[in-house]
């Protein structure tokens, strides 16, 4: 476990109302941060990747530093115009884990490939 993950996990336990949605705000941030490292590892700026996708640099800047409800679609054309291939992961969460409602029940990883 690294640094990191025991400070949260340290956090968790002495105040889990507080960081109940923590998991779920950072796998949303993680997934734009995750579409920049791609970028910048296929060395293209993001007026580069606007202009290849046919999408605006803001709109591409809000995925990259937000990565709310991020379309499947817009993550494939984000990767296709890369040019190099990234691994998407799909996991249930177990039943007890699960959200009601439109609400993904599921964790999603993106790996490079």
């Amino acid at each position: 476990m690294s640094d990191i993950e025991k400070f949260i996990a340290a956090r968790k336990a002495r105040n889990p109302k507080a960081w109940a949605k923590f998991d779920e705000n950072y796998r949303r941030y993680a997934i734009g941060m995750l579409l920049a490292e791609h970028r910048e590892r296929s060395g293209l700026t993001l007026t580069e990747l606007a202009r290849r996708t046919k999408m605006k640099k803001t709109a591409l800047s809000r995925l990259e530093n937000h990565g709310e409800d991020v379309r499947l679609s817009t993550i494939g054309r984000y990767v296709q115009a890369t040019g190099m291939p990234l691994s998407l992961t799909i996991t249930p969460l177990p039943i007890g884990k699960r959200r009601s409602g439109n609400r993904l029940s599921s964790k999603i990883e993106l790996v490079p490939a």
